[in-house]
């Protein structure tokens, strides 16, 4: 059974004002130095993937894909380098999700390089199963800060 999105020829991903088909609640923002721009850089490859899609395939996916695994490998090493610094108890465990979070996308453009194409679904999944599991693993990180008074 084929689960993927379809899109008419026509039909775009934003409603021509602009607005993005993804969005990271504000609830997963933990306002602390980088890390809220740098996921929301990441939400941006996805974005710009669903604005390019025809018919519900984007057949040129890889590199939008690389610059994706780049940011989120230079994001994941930004993370744990500013937890090392302060100390934080829960590192060990957040660095063996990013590393599986990171598996869990390679696995993700294999399947698209299979079919040939990113679908609407894959960037969901991408979104809904990927990038929202590392915001709310980064809540976490946002309560240790908060125990330590390091935000605002």
């Amino acid at each position: 059974m084929n689960l993927r999105c379809q899109l008419g020829e026509h039909d775009k991903m934003t409603d021509g004002s602009g607005a993005r088909q993804f969005i990271l609640p504000q609830a997963f923002h933990i306002h602390f130095r980088d890390i809220d721009p740098q996921h929301e850089s990441l939400v941006d490859v996805i974005n710009d993937c669903a604005d390019q899609l025809v018919d519900g395939e984007l057949r040129e996916f890889e590199s939008l894909f690389s610059a994706f695994v780049a940011r989120l490998t230079s994001h994941f090493k930004y993370e744990e380098d500013q937890m090392a610094e302060l100390g934080y108890h829960g590192l060990e465990w957040h660095r063996e999700h990013h590393q599986e979070c990171l598996s869990r996308v390679r696995d993700l453009i294999e399947t698209m390089r299979e079919q040939g194409y990113a679908s609407l679904q894959d960037l969901r999944i991408c979104f809904h199963d990927i990038l929202h599991d590392i915001a709310r693993a980064d809540l976490k990180y946002g309560e240790f800060l908060d125990a330590q008074r390091l935000r605002t």
